[in-house]
């Protein structure tokens, strides 16, 4: 049931960074840039505005698809964990149904987003977030499989 909770809010946090208009995302993602510069470019303060914009600008791109890649890792861990909580299907099932879950949602977010002031929903997105998904849903699987043998011989060994 916890699970189930922190999936729907993780989603929800997912749809309300997507309905921010276009002016208003950028913005976020240049505070994030910015505070990184800051910390990890000296001479970050010292630089002209324009210098600075330009160099915040530069960093754009790849600042949102990390951040996309970030919030549908946490998706995927979300659904996972949900999805592991149904013994009563196979695991490969379970993880199916985690991805599917990550993939859909992913899709109906950037399509989401095209009616969103200044967005728009784009196919490399949905790749790019399914691949964060994927990669914590397959590192947790890997998890899984790695420890239930361990803890399988530290079982017999306690008996």
């Amino acid at each position: 049931m916890v699970s189930l909770c922190l999936l729907l809010f993780w989603m929800g946090v997912i749809f309300y960074l997507s309905a921010q208009t276009s002016a208003v995302s950028s913005n976020t993602s240049g505070r994030v840039i910015t505070f990184l510069l800051k910390h990890f470019y000296p001479s970050f303060d010292t630089l002209s505005r324009l210098k600075r914009a330009a160099l915040i600008e530069n960093y754009q791109f790849f600042v949102r698809k990390a951040a996309h890649v970030f919030l549908y890792a946490m998706l995927g861990v979300f659904s996972f964990f949900t999805a592991i909580t149904y013994r009563s299907l196979k695991l490969k099932y379970r993880v199916a149904i985690a991805g599917a879950i990550c993939v859909v949602y992913s899709a109906l977010d950037e399509w989401h987003q095209t009616i969103v002031s200044g967005r728009s929903g784009e196919i490399r997105d949905v790749l790019i977030d399914s691949t964060g998904a994927a990669t914590a849903i397959l590192c947790l699987l890997l998890i899984c499989v790695c420890i239930k043998p361990i803890y399988r011989r530290v079982r017999v060994i306690e008996e």
